[in-house]
């Protein structure tokens, strides 16, 4: 099935795919990267949304920017509360 050939864990293990999306927020979107990002894809929702008139694509520019936003802390979470039932 071709929606198979998405499935990241096909091609990684399940500790190197949490490893990768750890490394991405602990580096990438962490500092003025994850700032410069973020206000970056609210601004290009409102332009989108305004501008074009396409409120679907301002949506997914706002629910990326949310993810870009709150996803460090949701990992840091998680990780949190996986070592606590631990």
């Amino acid at each position: 099935m071709p929606i198979e050939k998405l499935n990241p864990l096909r091609y990684l293990g399940p500790a190197e795919y949490t490893g990768f999306w750890q490394q991405l927020f602990a580096t990438l979107l962490y500092g003025f990267w994850g700032r410069f990002l973020f206000v970056a894809l609210v601004v290009s929702a409102f332009w989108v949304g305004v501008r074009q008139r396409n409120p679907t694509l301002a949506a997914i520019c706002l629910l990326l920017a949310a993810l870009v936003a709150y996803g460090g802390g949701i990992v840091n979470l998680v990780q949190t509360l996986t070592k606590i039932g631990m």
